[in-house]
């Protein structure tokens, strides 16, 4: 019980703002923020999320052990030591990967890379907070019997100073800084680009079924970065298929209420990329703006943080029809409607938002994850109709429209220099 108090209490916390004083970040409409955010080994990350337990968070990241506590009750796997990335800028990155029985470059299969929540989320939450490990085993994803389960990657975030108002540094996801770009100069963007190439270029993964799935930060990262990379390859010509997630919302919002000026982006991207949110009827990741209102928060609620308002943006702002939004009660079942916000207390939120929706963290039974997957699974890669506009022109970049090239007015960045291949080796907003 102490893990879970003391998690609601920095959830809390994060919706309900800080009265700690902050100079805003620098902001802009294209990138939102004007540079990645910091790692704990850059800068004094003295603004802990309280779930960690410490009064400062340290280094840039930390080295998931990509195995099952016991501790949590569930199934146990040990997949060893996780995929090491030393060669990338900035910290040493890490993630976990299963590759079911079989897996060849005869008999690829589709990929699924996991983003964990933020705070104390780690890439071991796939383990011990969901049932995707078990499975992707033998689960169809690629509607070809002779090619039963899939290639699991679960990534370790950074250690971050994190921009809102509430003290939340810990293990994110940056999605607040959106240089979509291929190649990106967000650090997270880059990784996921390099994980996505290297099982491509591996053989092992199936190029037209590479899917994402998230989890509240993670969830918010991983609408980006499919948007970002559904039309526009990464560096090595790879495409993301589809994205379903938990407890996520508007990735392109404003970071703080009235922050000035916007890191809201303006315009939002175009996209067709099919997206999934899955959502409890009564979330800190808040189903409507009522609920945000009853909670009667001592400050205003961090933008973009409620999914109704998202799924009309994602209609009319990013003009992708491609989405589907279910909706469960705290007890599993699914429901069309948002719980009233009398109903909706604040606890009540934070507790079905550590729950993912695999009806086992709820006691209900009812297993939400095959509605994900098979909505994954229904999407595989396809390339666009030639005369349809790709998405909007960023600066320096060019889009095919109806064959012809169009280049938006101001220069193009000079590419970095790419290193080769390297060696291998809670969750919350």
């Amino acid at each position: 019980m102490l893990i879970r108090e003391t998690v609601m209490a920095g959830v809390v916390l994060m919706l309900a703002g800080s009265a700690i004083a902050q100079t805003g970040p620098a902001c802009n409409p294209v990138t939102g923020l004007a540079q990645p955010l910091p790692t704990c080994a850059d800068v004094m990350c003295d603004r802990p999320a309280s779930e960690l337990n410490v009064e400062i968070v340290r280094g840039g990241t930390i080295v998931p052990k990509c195995r099952t506590d016991p501790a949590w009750g569930r199934p146990e796997y040990d997949d060893g030591p996780p995929l090491r990335f030393d060669d990338l800028p900035g910290v040493t990155r890490y993630a976990c990967l299963y590759e079911p029985p079989g897996t060849s470059s005869a008999s690829p299969r589709p990929l699924v890379v996991f983003f964990h929540g933020g705070g104390a989320g780690t890439a071991d939450d796939v383990f011990n907070h969901t049932s995707l490990r078990t499975k992707a085993i033998s689960y169809d994803l690629s509607g070809d019997p002779k090619r039963p389960g899939f290639i699991l990657i679960s990534v370790q975030g950074r250690n971050l100073r994190y921009p809102t108002s509430a003290p939340r540094d810990g293990h994110h996801h940056d999605f607040y800084y959106r240089d979509l770009r291929s190649p990106s100069t967000n650090p997270d963007i880059a990784f996921a680009d390099r994980l996505i190439d290297h099982m491509v270029a591996s053989k092992l993964a199936d190029p037209h079924r590479i899917y994402l799935m998230g989890w509240s930060n993670g969830a918010f990262f991983s609408q980006m970065y499919g948007i970002a990379r559904h039309r526009r390859a990464t560096p090595g010509g790879n495409h993301v298929a589809a994205v379903a997630v938990f407890s996520g919302a508007d990735p392109f919002a404003n970071i703080r209420q009235g922050e000035t000026p916007s890191c809201q982006l303006d315009p939002y991207p175009l996209s067709d990329l099919p997206i999934m949110i899955v959502s409890r009827a009564c979330d800190i990741v808040a189903c409507n703006e009522a609920q945000v209102r009853g909670w009667n928060l001592v400050a205003p609620a961090n933008p973009g943080q409620v999914v109704a308002p998202w799924m009309d943006d994602l209609r009319v702002k990013v003009h992708d029809t491609n989405t589907r939004w279910l909706i469960v009660t705290g007890f599993g079942t699914v429901t069309n409607t948002c719980t009233p916000s009398l109903f909706c207390s604040l606890s009540i939120a934070v507790i079905n938002h550590l729950r993912w929706p695999d009806g086992v963290a709820d006691h209900s039974g009812i297993d939400h994850e095959p509605a994900m997957l098979d909505f994954l699974a229904a999407h595989p890669w396809r390339p666009p109709n030639p005369r349809q506009v790709s998405g909007r022109c960023r600066p320096g970049e060019a889009h095919v429209i109806s064959g012809q090239r169009t280049i938006s007015r101001r220069p193009a960045r000079k590419p970095g220099v790419r290193t080769g291949m390297g060696s291998l080796s809670g969750r919350g907003m």
